[in-house]
């Protein structure tokens, strides 16, 4: 059993060296993958900021605070637009509704005196004064165009065309 025993006891130590060896392999690869992913971060930065500072030449933090200044002027115009058109009026507390619904009674009537018939207003219905033309006696518009000797009518050659 002794060399039963010692031969299980070298496979163990086999066993344990080869695991060694692995782990150890593996936490280099490990290391290694660290290593590279380090660099292509230290990569990736330095582009970063190449093209950081390339864009900051281009920007000019003065026409930022300006264009930031207009925007608050725009804002401030824009509060006091709104304040002005959400002005409450001063309407008093004591306001009678029966006054009030006579009143809107009252304009109704004054509407019903200014229509006559179909319910127009008088302001909105023609006007029923003679027709100038008629007083006047003067002539009608004429319908066609006269056309001056020697010179000829586009419009009939057109239609003589037409008709060929």
């Amino acid at each position: 059993m002794s060399q039963l025993h010692q031969f299980v006891n070298h496979i163990a130590d086999l066993s344990k060296q080869y695991v060694s060896q692995l782990s150890s392999i593996c936490f280099k690869w490990d290391q290694r993958l660290i290593f590279k992913f380090c660099i292509l971060k230290m990569t990736t930065l330095k582009s970063t900021n190449k093209e950081l500072k390339g864009m900051m030449k281009t920007v000019k933090i003065q026409d930022i605070d300006n264009f930031q200044d207009e925007m608050m002027d725009i804002m401030d115009i824009s509060s006091e637009t709104q304040e002005s058109l959400g002005r409450i009026y001063c309407v008093p507390d004591d306001i009678d509704e029966d006054d009030l619904m006579g009143e809107l009674d009252a304009l109704e009537a004054d509407i019903g005196q200014e229509t006559e018939g179909e319910g127009v207003p008088s302001y909105l219905q023609p006007d029923n004064e003679p027709d100038l033309n008629e007083e006047l006696n003067l002539p009608s518009a004429p319908s066609g165009c006269a056309v001056p000797a020697g010179r000829v009518n586009n419009q009939n050659l057109g239609q003589e065309k037409s008709d060929s």
